[in-house]
C-alpha cells in the first residue's frame, strides 16, 4: 500500500548509494535491462548528489545528480519502484534537487533519455514524465549510445 507520507533523504555514503541504485534499478528490467549499465550506474553514483525516498520505511525510489560544470547539472540517473509510478515521487525528488542545485547558482539541468525516434513504450512515458516536469528537448544524438538506442538530450531552465 502507497503511504502519502513519503521521506527524501540526502545520502552521503557512497556505499549507501551503490546498494541504493542496485536494489532499485534490478527492480526495473523495462528500463534498465543491460548489465553492464548497471554496474556503471553503480560505481557512477558515488560521484554525484543523491537523495532516496522511503515510502514509511521502505525505500522506493532515488536521483543522482552529477555536475557537469558550475552552470549545468545532470540527472545521471532516476529510478521509482514501478509500482510507485505516477504518485509525485520523481516528480518531489526533482524538486529536492532542483532546489539545492537553485541555491548553488546552477542554471540548467540536463537529462539524458532514450530518443524519440526508438519505439519502446516505457521510455516514451519517460520522456512525457520529463516533458511535464518542464524538461524541453534539445538534440537526439546517435553516436552517444548507438544507433540501436537513439540519446536524447532534455533540458530545464532552473532561473526564474
Amino acid at each position: 500500500m502507497i503511504n502519502t507520507e513519503i521521506k527524501i533523504c540526502k545520502v552521503s555514503d557512497n556505499y549507501e548509494k551503490s546498494k541504493i541504485t542496485e536494489y532499485i534499478l534490478r527492480r526495473l528490467p523495462e528500463w534498465f535491462g543491460i548489465e553492464e549499465s548497471i554496474i556503471e550506474y553503480v560505481s557512477g553514483v558515488k560521484n554525484t548528489d543523491f537523495y532516496a525516498a522511503y515510502n514509511s520505511d521502505r525505500l522506493v525510489g532515488f536521483i543522482s545528480i552529477k555536475i557537469n560544470n558550475v552552470y549545468t547539472s545532470e540527472i545521471y540517473i532516476i529510478g521509482i519502484l514501478k509500482e510507485y509510478h505516477g504518485n509525485g515521487i520523481g516528480k518531489s525528488l526533482l524538486k529536492v534537487a532542483e532546489k539545492q542545485l537553485i541555491k548553488n547558482k546552477v542554471k540548467f539541468l540536463m537529462v539524458k533519455t532514450l530518443g524519440e525516434s526508438h519505439p519502446d513504450e516505457n521510455y516514451k512515458e519517460t520522456r512525457k514524465f520529463y516533458r511535464k516536469v518542464g524538461f524541453y528537448p534539445l538534440e537526439e544524438i546517435k553516436e552517444i549510445w548507438g544507433k540501436e538506442n537513439p540519446c536524447l538530450i532534455m533540458v530545464k531552465n532552473l532561473v526564474k
